[in-house]
């Protein structure tokens, strides 16, 4: 889940499927690991511990005072069975969300007049903007070229579509640049200012 759990409300439901999981993976992990995982103090991690006990989730074994083993029990995989398709099922309701928006907003952009358009910026936004290209084939808008600062990351391919020095621009057949990056929009424009490329072509997908 990594980074994608700050997409999530910290809700204590979700507190105990982290939990569960973490000790289905791993009986022996600690306490320090477990706040970590949760996101809280290791002082909270007992009342955690001691609700999905009770609960009938986990067992504690204590090989010593302060070593004890989690196993989780058969009522307690069923929980995170359970608990796994709603974090799914939510998972997908933002994932169709996102999709949406990224749908309307290139349907706006055909609606612009453009065609075939470069992306400037080969990271996640660009994924996801291919993704959804593939996914709705009723977009009609070709996406022609992919260009990037960053030189490790030119010459790679990304959904077949090589990455190339944003100089090639206009050795591309195309009318219009999509700044497809968050971060580095502001440099994106100012490297398209410095080419006397066509403010009219740029299209933007985060506002100032």
């Amino acid at each position: 889940m990594g980074n994608n759990q700050i997409f999530f409300k910290s809700t204590p439901l979700y507190k105990e499927y982290l939990l569960l999981e973490a000790v289905e993976k791993n009986s022996n992990i600690t306490q320090r690991e477990l706040s970590h995982i949760l996101s809280v103090a290791v002082s909270m991690i007992n009342e955690y511990l001691d609700k999905v006990e009770k609960n009938g989730y986990i067992i504690k074994n204590y090989k010593s005072s302060k070593d004890v083993e989690y196993i989780i029990t058969d009522s307690g995989k069923e929980r995170v069975k359970l608990l796994n398709i709603q974090y799914l099922k939510s998972a997908l309701s933002i994932h169709n969300a996102a999709r949406k928006d990224i749908t309307t907003f290139i349907e706006h952009v055909i609606e612009k007049g453009f065609k075939n358009i470069i992306l400037y910026g080969a990271g996640d936004v660009s994924e996801i903007i291919l993704q959804t290209l593939e996914f709705d084939r009723r977009l009609k808008l070709n996406i022609v070229g992919i260009v990037d600062d960053a030189i490790d990351k030119q010459n790679i391919d990304l959904h077949d579509i090589k990455v190339t020095d944003p100089n090639n621009i206009f050795n591309i057949d195309h009318d219009g640049v999509l700044v497809s990056s968050y971060l580095h929009q502001n440099t994106i424009e100012n490297n398209l200012d410095k080419l006397k490329y066509d403010k009219k072509k740029i299209i933007r997908l985060f506002k100032d």
